[in-house]
């Protein structure tokens, strides 16, 4: 639940900072991010009544966990915590996505 609130504090913030109301706002949401997806809308859907934000929609974007090859410059997603290049099989990557909870949008309605 504070993951939650503290989305839509973002999102409160972002809406005062723009001097419009959001009606709809996106987020990614990485596999590695310790975020249940669904949990999380079912928060949102119960803190967004009241909170004088309404009516704010959320679209939640899964992101997978992926790396990028060293070697090749080749960005693969992990499976099964296999971490070496998928197409060249080096086994020096670094990590690329899948561990953020981000806002990657928000909808104004000019007041």
């Amino acid at each position: 639940m504070s993951i939650a609130a503290s989305v839509l504090d973002a999102v409160r913030a972002e809406a005062l900072h723009h001097g419009a109301h959001i009606t709809r706002a996106g987020l990614r949401i990485g596999e590695l991010s310790g975020v249940e997806i669904e949990s999380l809308r079912f928060c949102l859907e119960a803190l967004v009544p009241g909170s004088g934000l309404e009516p704010l929609a959320f679209e939640l974007e899964p992101v997978p966990w992926t790396r990028r090859c060293r070697a090749c410059g080749a960005v693969f997603r992990v499976l099964e915590y296999q971490s070496q290049c998928a197409a060249c099989a080096s086994p020096l990557t670094g990590p690329e996505a899948g561990d953020q909870l981000e806002i990657s949008f928000v909808e104004l309605e000019e007041s």
